[in-house]
């Protein structure tokens, strides 16, 4: 998958491009069927996936409204809402990745619960600019964040909660 993007946002986009499909479709009984909707995912051809743990993202994105389903079985045909389609154009629109400069950077927040959007919308903007989870909610990246981000947070109201810092010194503490 290109840059780290979590397999929910993937699967919503690739959705959005191929239009309605069934799980028939994205998982054949046929290999060589198989392969092609693989090629037609983007996904590596080693890269292992099964059809539960599809089909939970896929009802997970329905609870959100981000996908919906018609009919019943194997008959059923999953499809992009308009939401999801929003959330789609929103993910395009995610910030660029910035050349890196080397210098380590970790982003550090404590959003509460009851902000889960606000905490959801800054780690799909961490992995998009190529940052790396380290723990929940402590990430570490090699390039400087855009502005827009910085602003973005102090837009949420939560600046207070969102710490960037830069490491200037590599090492453990007995080399200090």
């Amino acid at each position: 998958m290109p840059y780290r993007e979590s397999i929910t946002k993937f699967i919503l986009k690739k959705l959005a491009e191929i239009g309605e499909t069934s799980l028939e479709n994205i998982f054949p009984r046929n290999r060589a069927e198989s392969l092609v909707w693989r090629q037609m995912l983007g996904l590596p051809a080693g890269y292992e996936f099964s059809k539960p743990t599809f089909l939970t993202l896929l009802h997970r994105l329905k609870k959100e409204g981000l996908v919906d389903k018609s009919g019943k079985g194997k008959n059923s045909k999953w499809l992009v809402t308009i939401l999801g389609q929003r959330k789609v154009k929103y993910y395009q629109n995610s910030i660029m990745i910035i050349a890196k400069d080397n210098i380590p950077r970790l982003v550090i927040y404590d959003i509460p619960e009851s902000q889960r959007k606000k905490r959801d919308w800054i780690r799909y903007e961490l992995a998009a600019a190529g940052y790396e989870q380290l723990q929940k909610s402590v990430w570490l990246g090699y390039s400087p964040l855009p502005e827009e981000f910085v602003k973005s947070i102090k837009d949420f109201g939560v600046e207070d909660k969102v710490h960037i810092v830069s490491v200037n010194k590599k090492g453990t503490l007995h080399k200090l």
